[in-house]
């Protein structure tokens, strides 16, 4: 997939640099060297990110920001500034930017910071993740909703891709939090050298290259939410400086004596078998605790197809806004996704789509839209139930054909008999004998 990044700086031989640097790495770059014509520029194409000065000739970079996040609120943004102030940093990172750095700037660690982003936030876009039909989904929002006044801290489980980041988003934005920042870091994407330093800064000269005072992720979340993904990938020591922030909620910068008070509230996520981690000493038990106040273990999305019609309809009419295009999926398609294993989870059923959406102009999508591995994985499928035996066909499309009814009549089963054309004493036993 090529992302496509806007680099908006009034410094013409930099911004062209940056571009320069950029392309090479295979993004697709535009530039814009004052805010106006930036803020214009996002509204007649779809950008994965922007790299943004914080002084520019019209406007100051955080308006800039601010006007972008209103419309554009997932998109990632890195600010550049030549004013080394750390309360410019905390308000950037408080108004939605992803990340700040100082000018004059590296442009290899720049290249390097949107590479670890972008996939990662491509990934986890939060409206079509948290679209659901399936009663596994409704008992963890039900659960939540519970909780998400509180100030309890909430470990998220489930394999790779099933929307951990996606949900820890929703939790924030259903808070009493929401006014806040929702600070996000994947551990597994950061050197185990450079992560403390991510999470609680690090003042100028603390080390060899911190020529600036830095904030890290938990003072720029401070009031709101940080999301500490793939927990499990954090060393011993780490954990144990985490442990401490936790339970005296303030953190000190690396090179620094000043305490500073914290008020965040955690979600950390993982696809590793944590409890395992704790029993063989890689995870600290007592941090395992403080962590999980709340537990939820996500599904992954073989076990609830149900849900993959409504994913495939909202992440459509996000890519129709986003492409300005008017694409659907055929019900065809719809029932070949729910015989696909999607190893991958929602983020694989994602990016099929997407690939898909790009190379159609209007219409529906088929089966004959799919990328050629799928297809013949679709094939196959069909194949083997054309020479099955039939009554295991039939058992097999009739088994089919009462869950959607029982998800069209939202599990009344009066109201599923009635779309099937039986009597409920019917049904009924249709659903024992397909149980036993």
């Amino acid at each position: 997939m090529i992302y496509r990044i806007l680099v908006v700086d009034d410094e013409v031989k930099l911004c062209r640099n940056i571009v320069i640097k950029l392309e090479r790495r295979g993004y697709k770059v535009d530039s814009a060297y004052d805010g106006k014509t930036a803020i214009g520029m996002l509204e007649h194409a779809a950008y994965d990110a922007v790299i943004l000065d914080y002084m520019l000739t019209d406007m100051t970079g955080l308006d800039v920001l601010q006007a972008i996040k209103q419309k554009h609120p997932y998109l990632l943004i890195f600010m550049l500034t030549a004013y080394g102030n750390v309360e410019n940093a905390v308000m950037a990172m408080k108004l939605g930017a992803v990340d700040y750095l100082n000018k004059p700037i590296e442009l290899k660690l720049l290249a390097e910071k949107i590479e670890t982003a972008l996939p990662i936030a491509r990934a986890d876009e939060t409206a079509g993740s948290m679209s659901f039909v399936s009663d596994q989904m409704k008992q963890i929002r039900e659960m939540l909703e519970r909780v998400n006044q509180t100030e309890a801290s909430i470990l998220l489980l489930g394999e790779s891709g099933v929307g951990k980041t996606a949900l820890a988003k929703w939790i924030h934005q259903e808070s009493h939090r929401n006014q806040h920042p929702f600070i996000s870091l994947n551990c597994a994407a950061i050197p185990e050298n450079l992560l403390e330093s991510e999470l609680f800064g690090y003042e100028k000269g603390a080390f060899t290259g911190a020529v600036d005072t830095r904030i890290g992720k938990f003072e720029a979340a401070n009031q709101g939410t940080i999301f500490l993904d793939e927990i499990g990938e954090m060393s011993l020591a780490t954990q144990a400086k985490l442990l401490h922030v936790i339970e005296e909620k303030r953190i000190i910068r690396l090179g620094s004596n000043q305490e500073r008070f914290m008020d965040v509230r955690i979600i950390a996520a993982t696809n590793r078998n944590i409890q395992e981690f704790v029993r063989d000493g890689k995870f600290r038990e007592d941090l395992y605790y403080r962590l999980n106040l709340l537990e939820i273990t996500i599904p992954p999305l073989r076990q609830r197809k149900e849900d993959i019609a409504v994913l495939v309809g909202s992440k459509l009419q996000e890519l129709n806004t986003k492409y300005r295009k008017s694409v659907m999926a055929s019900d065809e398609l719809k029932k070949a996704f729910e015989t696909m294993p999607w190893h991958g989870n929602i983020r694989e059923l994602f990016n099929v789509l997407e690939r898909m959406h790009i190379l159609k102009t209007n219409g529906h999508l088929h089966v004959g839209d799919l990328p050629a591995n799928l297809s013949a994985q679709t094939d196959h499928k069909m194949n083997e139930s054309r020479t099955g035996k039939l009554q295991e066909v039939l058992e097999e499309v009739e088994e089919k054909m009462i869950e959607d009814a029982l998800v069209r009549s939202k599990g009344n089963q009066t109201k599923a008999a009635d779309l099937l054309g039986i009597s409920r004493n019917t049904l009924i036993h249709k659903i024992k004998k397909s149980r036993r």
